[in-house]
């Protein structure tokens, strides 16, 4: 009996460990995946916009910056979001009108730092090329969009670069 009850608990451990390395590779694998994604944008949008690598060394560090601050807000307004549509019914009014007012201010501050970095941009880059910017981000989540309704897996696997016959169809 008590063989039995040390197999159990050694194939117990055994499992949560599989599972943590697992866990592991996942995020390992989700994180390696943003990251081609990224990649894959920078490159998309270079070529799209057709910016000189005098203009790219300008551009990326503040385009970087710029994408980073946005991603933070987005990571709040999601959790905020999240947060208010599971425990809807849990929450009291008060909290309920603390969760969509700050989910207002975070709009706003979007908005601000779009304004910012839109006079950013425009300093280092033309007015046509900025136009150009905003169009192919448009486009580019348009592609990736598609992609994933049609439920075809992106090129992040290899890391390829997206296929531009995807774009014919947006």
């Amino acid at each position: 009996m008590n063989y039995s009850v040390r197999n159990i608990a050694l194939l117990f451990l055994l499992a949560l460990q599989s599972i943590s390395v697992s866990s592991i590779a996942q995020h390992d694998k989700k994180k390696d995946r943003i990251e081609c994604l990224k990649s894959q944008k920078v490159a998309f949008l270079t070529e799209r916009v057709g910016l000189s690598s005098k203009e790219g060394q300008k551009f990326w560090p503040v385009y970087n910056e710029f994408s980073g601050r946005m991603d933070s807000l987005w990571s709040i307004k999601k959790e905020n979001l999240d947060e208010l549509y599971d425990s809807k019914n849990k929450m009291t009014n008060a909290q309920k009108e603390a969760a969509i007012d700050l989910h207002i201010e975070l709009e706003l501050k979007k908005a601000e730092l779009e304004k910012k970095y839109h006079r950013k941009f425009k300093s280092i880059l033309s007015i046509d090329k900025v136009i150009k910017l905003y169009g192919a981000e448009h486009e580019f989540k348009k592609k990736m969009l598609h992609m994933i309704r049609d439920g075809k897996p992106s090129s992040c696997g290899d890391c390829n670069q997206l296929p531009d016959d995807e774009l014919s169809k947006t």
